[in-house]
């Protein structure tokens, strides 16, 4: 009995699955003491509250281990005898052992460099510390943290043991018609469960986890910190943008040109109305008929929204109409936080992690009971997650919506049902409430449910016959809506995350097209609340606009403005295509960061190159120093995690 139990042991892809659990046994020391060496910066969280944070990190750590030892995998997963011979074995035993120290230091780190930044090490370091004498900052470190040194010294000796332990055997006989077939079939298999393993998870319509999917487990920021780990924050940031601080302006400049601090505007009463906000997945202003009457008859122009168009005529909508990004993860920052994603999605980012202004978190201090739903699976796109961090107390899902006969088969609950679903989940809160939808059914690959096929135009694209379809439950959501009590206490919000990929007219083939996107405010119980106005809004201005119309009556961060203020000199649009785009009035300038490279008058299609100095000076002038300041703004308060009213730092001069 003894020798076969050995010998199970001792079997090639056993003794893998023993070592990846050794590298795994790692990261959870390093977390342990990570937690218990800066237990002063974590006093709100429990032993209770770290326990179910240490199970969390897991799912990175594994994502960590596999990326870090795909080398070492291969080697012991190759489906050829010579992985037995001793020497074959030593060199993947070193390169296990090298590779899991480098690893490990880097964890144990972060020990003490996180009580000067706050957050885990991402790749930029490297860049940032890539002048300095890096043999003399590693001398210094080890004499001045000597007992890191000597964990990790402890660490690498109990890895060595340990692996040592585990033991591979080659099979007695091996029967090439069996053993390479099988052998093979098992390399595919485990290389499928790695790619699964590194993304964490299986599913189609979910991303590669990154930093912000921490934020799925927390209850407090900081405690992203205790479930990520320093090498997949680091693989998570290779070639993403960390901002640079920047000082076009002194201070008191700075706050004249643009400030994000947002003051009460009038003396009236705080108005608890309830909110709904609507995010439609790839709803391009093109196809909205109501922002293109001037077209229709044109080129065989018809519109492919039909109820947002009559919805239009009893809404508040400003006719510029700006998304601040090109994915749908980053509309959720802009539209329910007013924090843009500009160079990269800001989830995606290290700063994913600050102390983030939020809608919800706002109302939730007013006695709101905040809720958001999207019909994917629960975890797609790291909503969840991103919904936990800026206060939303409830979450609907795929999951929760629990039948799988309205699944689409790749993305998640055709937009039709999960509408009704959300109508009839909201019509059980308690007022006031605030509520956010986010559809799905207009995504590539552009199917309407089989009971629909054909009964809506396919138009010149693909994706119009579904924004037709999105847009009819659209409005058999309003239909249900109308019949709840609830609903003429309640301000609407319509906006598209961004526009559709591809742009079939030739205006919207342009630099403003790209972002051009429907935004709506509609308050069915207030009739006065209504009318066109050629003003330009943005995503981030959804936020502070929602605030206005509730009178809300307390000082707060938002990168947007109110909408509802008289002073439309401040009005303005600001996205990121390869360099900053800042839309003012009907005029556009693009911002490389050293100078305005092109100014765009996108109402009468005119192109004002640079050379050109004696056209519009001044306007150029005005709005290249405002993309300046917000700039500067952006960067600096996110690198200083300063983005919020009132907020004290804790350690590192943050």
């Amino acid at each position: 009995m003894s020798s076969n139990r050995n010998k199970i042991w001792q079997q090639v892809h056993v003794a893998l699955a023993l070592y990846l659990g050794l590298a795994m046994l790692l990261y959870t020391l390093a977390r342990i003491l990570f937690f218990v060496l800066n237990r002063e910066l974590f006093e709100a969280t429990s032993l209770t509250d770290f326990a179910w944070l240490l199970l969390a990190g897991m799912r990175f750590d594994l994502s960590a281990v596999l990326y870090t030892n795909l080398l070492f995998i291969l080697l012991l997963l190759l489906p050829f005898p010579f992985r037995y011979h001793k020497t074959y074995l030593k060199v993947a035993k070193y390169i296990f052992i090298i590779s899991n120290s480098i690893t490990l230091l880097a964890n144990l780190s972060d020990i003490i460099y996180y009580r000067y930044t706050l957050r885990r090490t991402t790749w930029s370091v490297l860049s940032e510390f890539a002048n300095e004498n890096m043999a003399r900052l590693a001398s210094s470190f080890a004499a001045d943290f000597w007992y890191i040194l000597l964990i990790w010294v402890a660490l690498v000796g109990l890895t060595v043991w340990l692996y040592g332990k585990i033991k591979v055997s080659a099979p007695q006989r091996i029967n090439p018609w069996i053993y390479y077939p099988a052998h093979t079939l098992v390399l595919g298999l485990v290389l499928g469960l790695c790619v699964a393993g590194m993304r964490g998870g299986f599913r189609h319509s979910t991303r590669p986890i990154t930093l912000s999917n921490a934020g799925e487990y927390v209850s407090r920021p900081n405690e992203m910190y205790l479930v990520l780990n320093t090498p997949f924050s680091m693989l998570r940031t290779i070639n993403k943008a960390d901002f640079k601080k920047v000082a076009y302006f002194n201070q008191r400049e700075l706050a004249s040109i643009y400030s994000p601090i947002h003051q009460p505007t009038d003396t009236a009463a705080f108005q608890p109305k309830n909110v709904v906000i609507i995010v439609l997945e790839s709803f391009s202003k093109e196809a909205v008929g109501g922002y293109n009457s001037s077209r229709i008859g044109q080129d065989g122009y018809q519109g492919f929204t039909p109820f947002m168009d009559k919805l239009m005529q009893e809404s508040k909508v400003y006719w510029y109409s700006f998304a601040n990004g090109k994915k749908s993860i980053d509309a959720l920052p802009s539209v329910l936080t007013s924090i843009p994603s500009l160079q990269e999605p800001f989830v995606l980012t290290p700063y994913a992690g600050n102390h983030l202004p939020s809608l919800p978190r706002l109302l939730n201090e007013k006695g709101y009971h905040t809720a958001f739903f999207h019909g994917a699976p629960n975890g797609s796109m790291g909503f969840k997650a991103f919904m936990n961090l800026i206060g939303v107390q409830e979450y609907y899902g795929k999951d929760e919506y629990n039948n799988d006969a309205d699944f689409d088969g790749i993305w998640g609950i055709w937009d039709e049902p999960f509408l009704q679903f959300t109508a009839n989940k909201i019509n059980t809160f308690q007022e006031p409430f605030m509520s956010a939808v986010f559809t799905l059914s207009s995504h590539h690959p552009f199917k309407v449910p089989e009971r629909y096929e054909g009964k809506f135009r396919k138009g010149p694209l693909p994706v119009y016959e579904c924004i037709s379809y999105t847009d009819m439950a659209l409005q058999k959501f309003f239909e249900k809506a109308s019949t709840m009590s609830w609903y003429k206490n309640t301000l609407f919000v319509i906006s598209a995350d961004h526009t559709a990929t591809a742009k079939y007219y030739p205006e919207y083939q342009s630099a403003w097209g790209a972002f051009a996107i429907p935004i709506l405010f509609y308050a069915p119980g207030d009739p006065s609340f209504k009318g066109v106005e050629k003003r330009v809004v943005q995503q981030l201005d959804i936020m502070p606009t929602v605030l206005g119309y509730l009178h809300y009556d307390k000082p707060y961060f938002a990168y947007g403005k109110d909408m509802l203020t008289p002073d439309h000199s401040d009005d303005f649009a600001i996205n990121y295509l390869g360099a900053y785009q800042w839309f003012e009035g009907e005029y556009m300038i693009q911002f490389d960061g050293e100078k305005t490279t092109a100014m765009y008058n996108y109402v009468n299609d005119i192109l004002l190159k640079t050379d050109l100095k004696d056209q519009l000076p001044e306007k150029r002038r005005h709005m290249e120093n405002r993309v300046k300041a917000f700039i500067q703004q952006y960067n600096n308060r996110m690198v200083d995690d300063n983005l919020q009213v009132g907020v004290v730092k804790l350690a590192g001069g943050r």
